[in-house]
């Protein structure tokens, strides 16, 4: 019962810090038409959503959703609570004049959600690799009275 918590708590908070860092690391290289802060932050969106089904065990879909859920709503949270003199998600302006400093923002609030939308549907082959299914069943049984130690 206390690995159970611990790892949901490992999934909100993963979610929570991934809403937070990738906001402020996404616009990284877009004023000079380079957008690798948006492709670096997204690909760790979609493997900290990935590690954190893989966490779950056979519950790694709702592990991916919590982790989808929380990492979606701190980042619309800190985009909806900016201000017009203080703006954290820049939506327009004069000072952005490439095409990713005026679109790095729209792709990031859309596309934190939609990377891992597509995780939650990896094919189960490809999941596999990182469920830790062998760990959920030994913490699912009361006693692992089926091994003998001296043979």
């Amino acid at each position: 019962m206390k690995k159970t918590a611990l790892v949901w708590c490992q999934t909100l908070v993963s979610g929570a810090v991934i809403g937070v860092v990738g906001t402020f690391t996404y616009r990284l290289g877009a004023a000079y038409n380079i957008p690798y802060g948006l492709i670096v932050t997204l690909l760790v969106v979609g493997a900290l959503c990935l590690l954190s089904g893989g966490r779950g065990g056979k519950m790694g879909l709702w592990h991916e959703f919590a982790h989808a859920f929380v990492s979606t709503a701190v980042t619309w949270g800190i985009a909806l609570a900016s201000t017009q003199s203080s703006s954290v998600v820049a939506m327009g302006g004069s000072a952005l004049t490439t095409f990713w400093s005026l679109h790095a923002s729209i792709v990031w609030l859309y596309g934190i959600f939609l990377v891992q939308f597509f995780v939650m549907f990896l094919p189960a082959s490809l999941r596999a690799r990182f469920t830790d299914e062998q760990a959920s069943e030994e913490d699912s049984s009361p006693e692992n009275s089926s091994q003998e130690v001296g043979e």
